[in-house]
């Protein structure tokens, strides 16, 4: 019997106050599992570094991760769109940091194998891995390459299908205006590598595709997905139970549900061999799902949530101060039996106390039974037994 605990976002930039009521009932949930797990969503203040962005930075005090590890956590996820927020110098002093806390940490590092490298804890007589992926869309600067720091890749490209009569006009249109013979031109110098065939253009840095009728898929690119297949492999040799964190901006407009592409991609690598999928990227909570015994969170809200926009979430009115943490038990035979769920408030940046804003609570009463219905509610009835609300 092994249980692995996950949670939202860890978006978190000084310590946290955990004297306020429910603030212990977290800690006791997250500590009472065999591996517990989080997306940290920032990176460790650097000396000397300089941002890498215009706008919307999160920078953590190195202290700031050993609440991280009072909340419970064994390990943590750092391929997302902040984890770059320093570039190179940031990732360094935030693996420092993790380790000084005694935190693992995967997802970013100096290259792309070390970005790769899954995080391995071994606890109470078991070895549990971490994967850190990040499906985009970023800065292809942000991804770690063979020689470049940067971030665990998975990057999802979108491809369109037009109909044969759209399909022509469009070619039409590119040849007309010279595009054609510039695309060409690109890949005979090697610029521009990828190739297409004779159903296949690129319109303006939109790939189409020749099709039946008008619309959309969704493909991850071929090199990252077996940079990803040897991760795994590796994981699966050292661990017991493989934990994949995949983190993606690519949001529907319902932000409570997540993409159907999304869903099947996470089931592709349940068939691959891992035992958890944790999701996040929309800071809010969208359902559960089970696929061959095995759970995918695709969103589980946030934990610690140190906006700068918390004005402008409240006006929009997005469920950003809500979360969740979820506990999957596994039996002997390495099947998902049940999954607890304890829905969490999270406490606003600028509500202090002590001078320090404060750590997530647990909910009770009916907005704890909100979120568990919401995150419960596309489950067979089957799947439903399986899942519990933490008392």
């Amino acid at each position: 019997m092994r249980t692995i605990a996950a949670t939202g976002q860890v978006l978190i930039h000084q310590p946290l106050d955990f004297n306020a009521n429910g603030a212990a009932a977290v800690k006791s949930f997250l500590s009472g599992a065999d591996f517990a797990i989080a997306n940290l969503e920032a990176t460790v203040r650097a000396q000397g570094a300089w941002p890498t962005k215009t706008k919307t930075l999160h920078l953590a005090q190195a202290a700031a991760l050993l609440s991280v590890r009072e909340l419970g956590f064994d390990a943590l996820a750092h391929a997302n769109n902040h984890a770059f927020d320093l570039g190179p110098p940031g990732i360094v002093e935030t693996q420092i940091a993790a380790s000084a806390a005694g935190l693992q940490l995967s997802g970013s590092g100096i290259n792309l194998a070390e970005a790769m490298q899954p995080a391995i804890v071994h606890k109470r007589s078991s070895t549990y891995a971490l994967i850190s992926i990040d499906l985009g869309p970023q800065p292809q600067i942000n991804y770690a390459g063979p020689n470049r720091a940067g971030l665990a890749p998975l990057r999802m490209e979108r491809s369109i299908t037009c109909p044969p009569e759209r399909f022509q006009y469009l070619q039409q249109m590119i040849d007309a205006l010279g595009e054609s013979a510039r695309q060409k031109a690109r890949q005979q110098v090697g610029y521009d590598e990828r190739m297409q065939n004779a159903k296949e253009l690129e319109f303006f840095g939109t790939r189409l595709i020749e099709g039946a009728a008008l619309g959309f898929d969704w493909q991850v690119r071929q090199e990252d997905w077996q940079a990803f297949e040897r991760a795994l492999i590796e994981a699966k040799k050292a661990a017991e139970c493989v934990v994949i964190a995949v983190h993606s901006h690519h949001w529907d407009p319902d932000w409570s549900h997540a993409p159907q592409w999304w869903h099947k991609l996470a089931c592709r690598m349940i068939d691959k061999g891992a035992d958890v999928i944790v999701g996040t990227g929309a800071p809010v909570l969208q359902p559960i799902s089970f696929y061959n015994h095995r759970p995918i969170f695709s969103g589980l809200g946030n934990c610690v949530f140190h906006t700068h926009r918390a004005a402008v979430y409240d006006q929009e009115r997005p469920a950003v101060w809500k979360g969740a943490a979820c506990r999957a038990h596994f039996d002997s035979m390495g099947n998902c039996s049940r999954v607890e769920i304890l829905p969490l408030t999270v406490g606003r940046p600028e509500l202090h106390s002590n001078g320090l804003p404060l750590a997530p609570q647990a909910l009770e009463g009916k907005a704890a039974a909100d979120i568990f219905d919401h995150m419960s509610g596309g489950l067979t009835p089957d799947e439903r037994a399986l899942v519990h609300l933490a008392r």
